[in-house]
Order: structure tokens, then C-alpha cells, then sequence
């Protein structure tokens, strides 16, 4: 019966002890990174290097002309920001011409001449399917009924950027 209660103590002791001991802890860190995936595409369209410039005597007043499609890829939930800004005037090296520039939904009626204010836009693009979305570029400008022979040329910069 000794025998029995000793255990018996023993073994609630021994309980109490596991009980009252201090528990012990660590802390394991996690981290994580996505690179950013956020693209713009341009592919001029015909239109691009077909500009009717007038400049043979007569004007050609308030001239809208889609000449780029621009395909976007992003991986930001929060969309990108796009922006078109001319690089300069159309130039033949004597004699130039202003254009003003403007984004536009992909597929989306032509812009009228007074949609136009800059020669520079931006459009925060948030409606990515599969991480892909489209937009068009138009120019505007007036040309006047005398120019200068020559071809002209200019260029337009893309940019995206994550918001």
C-alpha cells in the first residue's frame, strides 16, 4: 500500500510539476515579394504614317487621327496609370507642326477635336481581365494651307506606371 501511495504522489508531483513549468515560445518570420509585371504595347496604325498634313494650299482644320493601339499587362489590384506625351512637334527640320495628343477606351468612337488639350494625357486603367487591357492614342492638329515640302515626323512616349 506504501508502494501504492508513492506513486500516487509520484505521479501528481510529477503532473504539477509539467503544469508549472514555463511554456517556451519562438516566432518564425515570413516574407514574401512579387516583381512588378506592369507593361504598355504600342503598335502604331496605318494612320500613324499617313497623316494628312494639307500644306498644298488648302487647311485642314481640327484633323483627328487614331495612330496607336496600345495593349496593357499589369499585375497591380490597384491598376496603372497611363500616360502619352508628345516628344516634340512634327518636324521636317525647317518647318513644324503642334499636335495635341488624348487616350481613349479601346474600340471607343473617335474623339472630336475639342476632346483635345494637351500635347500630353493620362488615364488611370483599372479594368484588367486576366491582367490585360487595351486603349487608343489619337492626335489632333491643324494644318495649315501652306507647308513646307518635306516628311514630317514626331514621336509619341508611353509610359505605365502602377498606382
Amino acid at each position: 500500500m506504501l508502494l501504492r501511495r508513492f506513486a500516487i504522489t509520484s505521479a501528481v508531483l510529477l503532473g504539477a510539476a509539467v503544469v508549472s513549468s514555463p511554456a517556451f515560445a519562438d516566432t518564425v518570420n515570413l516574407s514574401g515579394s512579387v516583381a512588378d509585371t506592369s507593361t504598355v504595347t504600342s503598335t502604331a496604325t496605318p494612320g500613324a504614317s499617313a497623316l494628312s498634313l494639307g500644306g498644298e494650299g488648302t487647311a485642314a482644320a481640327d484633323t483627328v487621327a487614331q495612330v496607336a493601339d496600345l495593349a496593357l499587362e499589369s499585375n497591380s489590384s490597384d491598376g496603372v496609370t497611363l500616360t502619352a506625351a508628345a516628344d516634340g512637334l512634327l518636324t521636317n527640320g525647317t518647318d513644324s507642326l503642334a499636335y495635341q495628343v488624348l487616350i481613349v477606351a479601346d474600340g471607343a468612337a473617335a474623339p472630336v477635336a475639342t476632346d483635345f488639350s494637351a500635347d500630353n494625357d493620362s488615364k488611370n486603367v483599372t479594368d484588367f481581365t486576366s491582367g490585360a487591357a487595351a486603349r487608343d492614342l489619337y492626335i489632333e492638329y491643324d494644318a495649315p494651307d501652306l507647308l513646307d515640302p518635306g516628311t514630317y515626323t514626331s514621336s509619341i512616349t508611353v509610359t505605365v506606371t502602377d498606382n
